[in-house]
């Protein structure tokens, strides 16, 4: 007896195959939202920084007292800093995901590298899958 092949199957596998890494997409979500921030010793002056550049600049009245050069400074400078943390914040979070260590794209068997390798072995895993159920669909048909 001859088994009915699931016609869903090959539309199932074809599917999970074209399904991005969620992982990665929501590594990617998770950096995009990351901030940094920075502030005065008075906490007068506080920027905010994102992957969109600056994101929020508060400026408390009585900073405004201090003169234009002092004032332009501090900003420039918490603007550094603000920078700063958003980059230690973002390395932070991608080491969590890549493990520790620099991340040397050009060292063998770096973390990104083993993981893009993972990936490619896993769609061309897939890919297999369906043309060995395609196969199968046609030896039955």
């Amino acid at each position: 007896m001859t088994a009915i092949p699931d016609e869903g199957a090959l539309d199932r596998l074809i599917d999970r195959a074209r399904q991005p890494d969620t992982g990665l997409d929501d590594l990617y979500q998770q950096v995009l939202a990351v901030k940094g921030t920075a502030s005065d010793p008075d906490d007068l002056v506080r920027v905010e920084c994102s992957a969109e550049g600056v994101t929020g600049l508060h400026i408390d009245p009585r900073a405004m007292r201090w003169g234009s050069q002092r004032l332009s400074e501090t900003i420039l400078r918490l603007i550094a800093e603000a920078l700063a943390d958003l980059q230690a914040r973002s390395a932070e979070l991608l080491r969590e995901v890549v493990g520790d260590g620099p991340l040397d794209l050009s060292a063998q068997d770096n973390p990104a590298d083993v993981r893009m390798r993972e990936a490619r072995e896993a769609y061309e895993s897939a890919l297999d899958q369906a043309m060995a159920e395609l196969a199968r669909i046609e030896r039955e048909l």
